[in-house]
């Protein structure tokens, strides 16, 4: 068993990617499970949505968001196969840096991280609850009809998947395994994400504080002192970058079919009266939407304390430095200027001007579906 896979830091989420086999595991029969189940589930709906395209509209927009949801857990997915290895040398890392801000016993630093700790348990244990609200749902959302129906619509040639026995063949399949396999990809890599920003800003806090705590009049120990805040900063700019690398693709996607999936959803959201699709409805739009707002404040938090940086350092008595000193503060201001920020696929900042800029777009879309369905 691995030191990170108990950090009580990350909670369940990491945990959950060890005992599925996604990472710290040579056997790849497991991911590979996962990715059959996927796959089928994929295959099915494109099949469904190239029969039904010119069916209901209002079908067609919820068939073609599951379709975008279950592309961007297979993304996910690929993700996490493809760089496995990168993500373990990342946790290693937060595990051992998350040790070192324990063994240095500041009192002030120890009381930030073990509240971050607590709201990313919060956090892990909200994502149980919707677990277990989604197992629920799968179940008994299908069965609230009158008529035989999947929580995810499918057709495959060959056979009908709503006639016995594929029907119920299908149904177990959905609840045994294809929801939880959404589950265990989406939800873990999500609050993985958000607990890693997390991190981030809290290193940023501990680099501010190390330097207000520049208080020596030796010039050499306060020059010492400054260069060690100095490599200190470079290795939260490498573990912002090592972020980077595993989730920018991911952001990029994160960026395109959730802004999709939330203007199809609330287009399907006007064309249905049944209560039952409503209330549905409602669910994928609030769950959509906060999933959005919640990693791209995140994201937002890190680049605002990464440019609180470059305060602290001029915070620094560096008036009483020698030229050295005054240059290494110049230095670190002017890298301070360039905030440490994630990036959706290399592109778009993940800011909430970004979320705003997504909201606006989705709603433009869904007035342009409006007024197209009304003509």
């Amino acid at each position: 068993m691995t030191s990170y896979e108990n950090l009580p830091l990350y909670a369940v989420n990491v945990k959950v990617f060890v005992k599925v086999g996604l990472i710290n595991s040579t056997d790849w029969t497991k991911g590979l499970l996962f990715f059959l189940i996927l796959i089928v589930a994929y295959v099915g709906q494109i099949i469904n949505l190239c029969k039904s395209w010119n069916e209901d509209i209002g079908e067609t927009t919820m068939n073609f968001h599951c379709f975008l949801f279950v592309t961007h857990c297979l993304i996910r997915l690929w993700i996490v196969v493809k760089k496995k290895n990168k993500f373990e040398r990342f946790f290693q890392c937060v595990e051992q840096w998350h040790r070192e801000i324990e063994r240095n016993d500041d009192p002030q630093m120890v009381g930030i991280l073990q509240e971050i700790t607590k709201r990313t348990q919060l956090l892990s244990k909200m994502t149980i609850y919707v677990a277990a609200g989604g197992t629920l749902a799968a179940i008994f959302y299908p069965l609230s009809f009158d008529g035989r129906k999947h929580m995810i619509t499918m057709q495959f040639p060959h056979f009908d998947v709503l006639q016995t026995p594929f029907y119920e063949i299908f149904f177990l399949i959905g609840v045994t395994w294809l929801t939880p396999a959404f589950l265990v990809i989406s939800l873990p890599f999500t609050n993985i994400f958000l607990i890693s920003l997390m991190f981030g800003e809290l290193v940023l806090k501990d680099l501010c504080v190390k330097l207000r705590n520049i208080r020596s009049e030796n010039e050499e120990t306060m020059l010492q002192e400054f260069k060690e805040c100095i490599a200190y900063h470079q290795k939260i700019i490498d573990l912002c970058d090592d972020l980077q690398d595993l989730l920018s693709i991911d952001g990029f996607f994160h960026l395109a079919l959730f802004g999709m999936m939330l203007c199809m959803l609330l287009f399907f959201l006007s064309m249905i009266h049944d209560l039952r699709l409503i209330l549905a409805a409602l669910s994928f739009v609030s769950f959509t939407t906060y999933m959005l707002f919640i990693t791209y404040y995140y994201a937002n938090k890190l680049v605002t304390e990464s440019l609180e940086v470059a305060n602290a350092a001029y915070d620094t008595p560096w008036y009483r430095g020698n030229l050295e000193m005054r240059k290494c503060v110049i230095t670190m201001i002017a890298r301070c200027q360039k905030p440490l920020q994630m990036t959706a696929g290399g592109i778009y900042p993940m800011t909430m001007e970004t979320f705003q800029a997504i909201l606006r777009v989705s709603y433009s879309y869904f007035s342009l579906l409006q007024g197209l369905n009304q003509q």
